[in-house]
């Protein structure tokens, strides 16, 4: 199994608990909001704050999830207007078609894969009439990898799902997986080749001027050429650790607040 669609499965089980736990919360509100009403008149103030402070940090955390869930939604429909709008540019400024292969008339240096139920890969003119003819392969042929690999609409899905975490948290998590998809499509590319041939490739790619590009290996260039290089390897990306570590403290702390779902004071 690619690291990439591992990644992607813990990440949606997450999504998956995130959701179990926020229909925990919000169902469990009133009767918090009872009990600290109750125990406010009952008990003197240092005493009722330090009883309560796990559910503090509940109703903490419902503010800020409900607030990240409607991000997400509005997110959402951004991504699905914005992937409208893509399919219009594609469209309208059509040069050729060769099956799931898209040629369109641009001098900007472009070159991506996109789709669900019809997946393609879309290349300007620009990159045909600059690049040689292997490097014009070794741009086809990474653009083939992600959609082998299903990246595009992974990809999609994963960069709305994240905004239901914190930014920074969202960042390391969208640019980890991102690598990844990087990196396995390289791997795609040069099996059976050279891979300093697509190294050269991604340097020329990012090093051609042409006011702003599009670049088809959308940042991570260290890396990427680091790997390609034999620097670093592919054993070496240790993304889905990140992502199984994130997945148990968010379980321990779920199991957490379901064991001690109540105000402290009732333990007395």
């Amino acid at each position: 199994m690619r690291k990439s669609d591992l990644v992607f499965m813990v990440f949606l089980l997450v999504v998956g608990l995130y959701f179990y736990y926020y229909h925990f919360l919000i169902t469990t509100a009133p009767v918090w909001i009872v009990d600290l009403k109750n125990c406010f008149i009952e008990m003197e103030f240092l005493p009722f704050i330090e009883n309560h402070l796990n559910i503090f940090l509940y109703l903490f955390l419902l503010v800020i999830s409900s607030v990240l869930i409607v991000k997400t939604v509005f997110v959402f429909f951004r991504s699905v207007k914005d992937y409208i709008e893509l399919n219009r540019f594609i469209n309208n400024n059509l040069h050729k078609k060769f099956k799931n292969l898209y040629i369109i008339n641009s001098d900007q240096l472009i070159a991506f894969s996109t789709g669900f139920f019809k997946r393609k890969i879309i290349i300007s003119r620009q990159i045909l009439d600059i690049f040689s003819r292997d490097e014009k392969k070794n741009v086809f042929l990474h653009e083939v990898g992600h959609l082998k690999n299903g990246d595009s609409y992974k990809l999609f899905v994963f960069s709305i799902l994240v905004n239901l975490f914190p930014k920074r948290i969202a960042e390391r998590l969208l640019k980890d997986f991102s690598l990844l998809t990087e990196i396995e499509a390289d791997m795609y590319c040069t099996s059976g080749r050279k891979k300093t041939d697509l190294a050269n490739t991604v340097l020329r790619f990012y090093t051609y001027k042409t006011g702003l590009s599009v670049p088809m290996m959308n940042s991570y260039l260290s890396q990427r050429i680091q790997f390609l290089l034999g620097y670093l390897s592919y054993e070496d990306l240790k993304v889905e650790r990140i992502y199984f570590s994130f997945a148990v403290v968010f379980i321990i702390f779920l199991l957490f607040s379901l064991v001690f779902n109540y105000c402290l004071c009732s333990m007395h």
